[in-house]
Formats: structure tokens, C-alpha cells, sequence
């Protein structure tokens, strides 16, 4: 089922979806949970945990929301009726291994098999779940016996939540609405339990959050992203995106985040920062061109390092779910900086234009 394209069709004759046009006044717990007037929304965990022995896992954990209708239901109408549905992505990178072990789920928003509180962040679907706990740390569970995944994880922020762009204004494109509000816990101590096939593996590490929403978000022409989450060694942490139109160049939008020791924030424009990708890695199954290996500076911030994966076959099919096919990975830093993170790269085996 191909939700983003259908839901995607439909929001475009129905403009009643609240579209992001100004910085959020932000106000906690509450904006953790769903936000149901905005059409898309996703709840984002990646990370990066080792075993005492030595072993290297990467995990992705992702929920999205995407709406059908905005119109509140009448009376008459069933209960069924879908008008929001989410999709789960769970993803273990077993390193040493060289497999990626992934698995995807679809169901509608009931207040059963798929829930989103509005109160405070608590998003299930079916068995998978993430959760904020009253003490502000995070749980995190999902496990896939045909796949032989499963993760039991419980995190805690070590910096406050990072408001990126304007206050939270994350602008995607040059007209009104092609914004998300966007939110991070960037460093989250992480500990837990990851099982790969029959081992079940007790493990320590750090993680990444995001909780992004909005309506309309890419701006006409923006085929898809390559985006990074960083932890670097020094007890910094880097976001940094380019948005490319269709001749691969990054789009003004583009930008990031550096993210200092004392969890101050700066917002990095397309200026501030260099991205270039010098290495790519082939899919035999989509015969997309990802460009994995990347050189990265920030001149203003004396930061300069290689990007390179840990595992070279990072690609997501989630063409049962969310209608696209992606790179999502672990990845390590080399050179004047060092530190290990994520990268996601889309729009390579095919074009996310009016996906988002």
C-alpha cells in the first residue's frame, strides 16, 4: 500500500491540514505526542550499541504518521473509517555480520493496534513502541520473529531537547507551508537488550531522537535529502542536511545544526558547511547509485572529517509502507574530527517529489 502517495493525493484536494508557517510557541510534555491537524509527522530513533565483548550493532526505530483526512468524523459514519494511519520501520545493522535484518508495519490510528497520544510522547504500533517515561528517559521495544529481530532499549538525554532552524522552524523549500516544525534529543545514553537470530545480546551505547511535523513540507523540485545525525568524539553533535533538486544540487533550504557541550545550539546555513560525497555504494536490487562516503567541513567551527559506513548494504525497501526505497545506516567519522552517527540518503532509486 503505497500510504504517502495516496494520502499525499488526497491532502492535495482537501486543504484543511494546518501547515507550518512561523516558529511553534513549543510547550512540554505535550508537543512529544501527536499532532493530528498536521498532515505527516514521525517519531525517529537511531543509534549506535556494543556488546562487552566487542560486538557493534546499529539500530533504526521509526513511526510515522501520515494523515488521510482532516475533517473530524460525523455522525453515521463507522469507526473504522481510517483517517491516520502509521508505519513502523525497525532496523538492526549487524556489523560484523555485514547484514542489515529490517522489518516495516502499516496500521491505522484505532487506539489499539495503533496509537498516538496527543498527551505526551507514546506511539504504538501493535507490539512496537516508544515511550517517555516520568522520569524523562525513553523506552524503546519492537521485535519481528520472521525477521529474528527484536530490541529492548531504555534511553536517557543527556543535553535538553534541540529546537533546529528558527525556534523549530525547519524550512524545506521557498514557499509558505514547505516547513516542518522540527525537534532532537541529539545524545541519549542507551542501554538494553538487542537479539539478533538466537543471540540475545545485553548492550550499552548512545542514540539519536528526532520528532518532526508538518503538512507540506519538501518545496517543489526537491527529489530527496541526504541527511546526518553525528555524535562527534568531543562531546559535540552535528545535523546537517542537503536538499537536492533534480541536477543533485543542494537547494538554499539546506542547512544544520552544531550542538555545543553545553547543549547550546547553532543553526548552520548552506553557507556554514561543505558536503562532498567522494565514494557511493551500488544496489544490485534497485540499482540506485548511493553516495556513502562523504568529506564534511565547517570551517567557522575548525571541523573537518570523512563520513564512511559501517555497513555498506544499509538500503530500506519500504515499498509496503511508506511507497519508498532509501539508504539508512551507521556510520563512523575519520580524520580531524571522529565520531560515529547515522545517515539517511533519499530520492536515489527514485524521486521523493510530492511524497512530502
Amino acid at each position: 500500500m503505497l500510504w504517502l502517495l495516496g494520502a499525499a493525493a488526497l491532502g492535495a484536494a482537501t486543504p484543511d491540514w494546518e501547515k507550518v508557517s512561523r516558529s511553534p510557541e513549543l510547550s512540554f510534555p505535550r508537543d512529544h505526542g501527536a499532532h493530528f491537524s498536521y498532515r505527516t509527522e514521525w517519531w525517529y530513533l537511531t543509534g549506535i550499541v556494543r556488546e562487552k565483548s566487542g560486538t557493534e550493532l546499529g539500530y533504526q526505530m521509526t513511526i510515522f504518521r501520515r494523515g488521510i483526512d482532516p475533517a473530524a468524523s460525523s455522525p453515521g459514519q463507522s469507526a473504522l473509517r481510517a483517517r491516520h494511519m502509521l508505519a513502523g520501520h525497525f532496523a538492526v545493522a549487524d556489523v560484523a555480520g555485514k547484514r542489515l535484518v529490517h522489518a516495516q508495519r502499516l496500521r491505522r490510528v484505532d487506539g489499539q493496534l495503533g496509537v498516538a497520544s496527543e498527551k505526551d510522547l507514546c506511539v504504538q504500533l501493535e507490539s512496537w513502541e516508544i515511550e517517555r517515561k516520568a522520569d524523562g528517559s525513553l523506552s524503546v521495544r519492537a521485535a519481528d520473529g520472521e525477521a529474528g529481530v527484536s530490541i529492548d532499549l531504555q534511553l536517557s538525554p543527556s543535553k535538553a531537547i534541540v529546537a533546529h532552524g528558527e525556534a523549530g522552524l525547519s524550512r524545506k523549500g521557498a514557499e509558505e507551508g514547505n516547513a516542518s516544525v522540527y525537534l532532537s534529543w541529539t545524545r541519549l545514553a542507551t542501554r538494553g537488550t538487542v537479539t539478533v537470530g538466537d543471540r540475545k545480546l545485553e548492550v550499552s551505547g548512545e542514540s539519536w531522537f528526532d520528532h518532526e511535523w508538518g503538512t507540506s513540507q519538501l518545496g517543489p523540485g526537491v527529489v530527496g535529502w541526504d541527511w546526518l545525525g553525528l555524535r562527534l568524539a568531543d562531546g559535540r553533535e552535528l545535523m546537517l542536511y542537503h536538499l537536492r533538486d533534480a541536477s543533485g544540487a543542494p537547494i538554499p533550504q539546506s542547512g544544520g545544526t552544531l550542538v555545543e557541550r553545553d547543549g547550546s545550539a547553532r543553526r548552520l546555513s548552506l553557507g556554514d558547511f561543505s558536503m562532498e560525497p567522494i565514494g557511493a555504494w551500488r544496489s544490485e536490487r534497485t540499482k540506485a547509485n548511493y553516495p556513502t562516503r562523504w568529506r564534511v567541513k565547517i570551517p567557522s567551527a575548525a571541523i573537518e572529517f570523512e563520513v564512511e559506513p559501517l555497513l555498506a548494504d544499509s538500503e530500506l525497501d519500504s515499498r509496503a509502507t511508506t511507497g519508498i526505497v532509501y539508504w539508512e545506516g551507521p556510520v563512523r567519522l575519520r580524520g580531524a574530527a571522529t565520531g560515529e552517527g547515522y545517515m539517511e540518503l533519499t530520492g536515489y532509486a527514485e524521486s521523493m517529489e510530492k511524497k512530502l
